[in-house]
């Protein structure tokens, strides 16, 4: 059994990472040594030019690029480049962590002619209010552009996404605006300009300041599934049970939670509150509460960016629970938003013996099954979204000896 969960977990990782390495034109991790760029998609008709030193600094996934803001850039260019921002679907996607606050507007991405607005594509980020900017322009009346206010963070992960004449901004995972061009067309972006990285031609944009991280350029549009993958997660709280953060999880009275952190860069740690945790100032501690408690973290790093994730631990008495008495929610929308995203048993203690837990679409497809209490559907089958709609489900547990069925359905909303 341990074999084949090595198997399934192995095939599981292969094919994750096929997926998000389909039509890749271009990735550059910075983990080569010495903050290298280096296009590791390995495709040879993509070229780079690098002006300024290579700087490391503390990443989402091991080393990040740092851009001093004074002519501190580089470039991919070639036909696969030009090809990929004129007339077909693409994606890019990237983290940033900016370590300013000018009011400028700072050019992350860029690939125009000078301050021209024909044929251009530019990524600005403005550090005062927080403002991001996206402009795709073919021509004067063949434009698409999106500006908004996205939280304080410390990692900002944005995906661009242009497909057909729908262009869509993602940041940490939620849409944050999408456009359809003009005449419903697709806003062709040729010219000869490289793609650069961290400045533009245009002096009305300052050079970029902070940190750059996995950059990733797609010949297609790539899905939202696609963009959960991509996602690290960093600076978020888990408890060893998921390979990403976790909301709460659930316990018996007397029992303890052991903290992890996804990839961070933080140096300092602050629990609150601080009762029953061991050790409130380490990343990582034990904690045995004595009943539901929501927890928070307060970290900061270096660069005196401080960002917060909380836990909430329920505490369930045993003596408590009624064993059959089995709740499940009547419907959830899995629309990526971190609210009530995932369907499952709402009171896991409560079903004895999980023998299965099964969800079907109308024409009796499995779509979801499983023998953990705790685990729950997210919506997905066979890695797409299922449409919305009505789903029905059959819970096999046992208690006290006696083995019981409960079933019902469930509202698919997005």
């Amino acid at each position: 059994m341990r074999f084949l969960t090595f198997v399934f977990t192995l095939f599981a990782f292969i094919n994750l990472h096929a997926q998000i390495g389909e039509d890749l034109v271009s990735h550059i991790s910075f983990n080569q040594n010495g903050c290298a760029v280096q296009d590791e998609a390995g495709d040879p008709a993509i070229q780079l030019f690098v002006n300024g030193d290579d700087a490391c600094g503390c990443g989402v996934n091991g080393n990040a690029r740092f851009f001093d803001g004074n002519d501190d850039w580089f470039y991919l260019f070639g036909q696969r480049v030009e090809e990929t921002f004129s007339t077909i679907d693409f994606s890019l996607s990237f983290y940033f962590k900016p370590t300013t606050n000018s009011a400028a507007n700072q050019a992350l991405f860029s690939k125009k002619v000078g301050c021209t607005s024909d044929a251009s594509f530019v990524i600005r980020f403005n550090a005062a209010n927080r403002s991001l900017s996206l402009e795709l322009t073919e021509s004067s009346t063949v434009t698409a552009s999106i500006t908004k206010s996205i939280p304080e963070s410390c990692w900002y992960h944005v995906v661009v996404v242009r497909k057909g004449a729908t262009t869509t901004l993602y940041v940490n995972k939620a849409k944050l605006g999408e456009v359809n061009a003009p005449g419903n067309l697709r806003v062709n972006i040729s010219n000869s300009e490289p793609l650069t990285i961290g400045s533009s031609d245009c002096n009305l944009n300052e050079d970029f300041h902070g940190y750059i991280d996995e950059i990733r350029l797609y010949r297609r549009a790539i899905s939202f599934q696609d963009i959960e993958d991509l996602y690290l997660a960093p600076n978020q709280i888990k408890t060893g049970l998921k390979a990403t953060g976790v909301n709460d999880t659930t316990i018996f009275l007397g029992e303890s939670v052991a903290i992890h952190l996804t990839q961070t860069c933080a140096n300092s740690f602050d629990w609150s509150p601080s009762t029953n945790v061991v050790d409130f100032n380490i990343p990582n501690p034990i904690i045995t509460p004595s009943q539901t408690t929501t927890y928070t973290l307060e970290m900061s790093d270096n660069e005196n960016c401080v960002t917060e994730d909380s836990i909430r631990i329920i505490v369930v008495d045993p003596t408590t629970v009624e064993c059959g008495d089995i709740l499940l929610p009547s419907a959830f929308t899995p629309n990526g938003d971190g609210l009530n995203d995932r369907f499952g048993i709402s009171n896991p203690f409560a079903t004895g013996e999980l023998l299965s837990f099964e969800i079907f679409d109308r024409w009796g497809n499995i779509v979801f099954q499983t023998n953990e209490t705790f685990v729950k559907w997210d919506g997905f089958y066979k890695g797409q979204a299922v449409n919305p709609g009505v789903f029905l489900y059959k819970v096999r547990y046992r208690c006290e000896g006696n083995e019981k069925v409960s079933s019902g359905s469930v509202t698919v909303l997005r």
